[in-house]
C-alpha cells in the first residue's frame, strides 16, 4: 500500500474532495485547522495570517496510485495556471505503508 499526504489550504477542501472521488478515492482521513509556515506564507488562523490548512491522509492500493496522482497533478497545474505561475498552497507526498490491524 501507499499513503498519500495532501497538505492544502482549507478553502480548497471541496475541490479536492471532488478530485479524489473522480479518481476513485472515497475513503480518507481529513485533519482540519492545521497551522504552519511554508512557501505560500504563514497559516495560523489569526487576523494578520487568516486561513488554515487541512491535511488528507489516503491509503491506496498500488493499482490506485497512478490515477490519483495524475488527477491531483492536473488539479495543481490548473491552480498554478490560474495564479499565473505563483506558488499555491497545495503539497502532495507519498510514502509506503503497511496495514497492521
Amino acid at each position: 500500500m501507499v499513503a498519500l499526504m495532501i497538505v492544502f489550504r482549507g478553502s480548497m477542501g471541496d475541490d479536492l474532495d471532488q478530485v479524489l472521488r473522480k479518481s476513485g478515492i472515497t475513503a480518507y482521513t481529513l485533519i482540519k485547522n492545521a497551522e504552519g509556515k511554508g512557501v505560500t506564507g504563514n497559516v495560523v488562523g489569526t487576523f494578520f495570517y487568516p486561513g488554515t490548512n487541512s491535511v488528507i491522509f489516503a491509503m491506496l492500493r498500488s493499482d490506485q496510485l497512478d490515477q490519483a496522482i495524475s488527477a491531483l497533478k492536473a488539479y495543481h497545474a490548473t491552480r498554478v495556471e490560474a495564479a499565473h505561475g505563483q506558488a499555491i498552497p497545495l503539497k502532495l507526498f507519498s510514502f509506503p505503508c503497511d496495514e497492521l490491524i
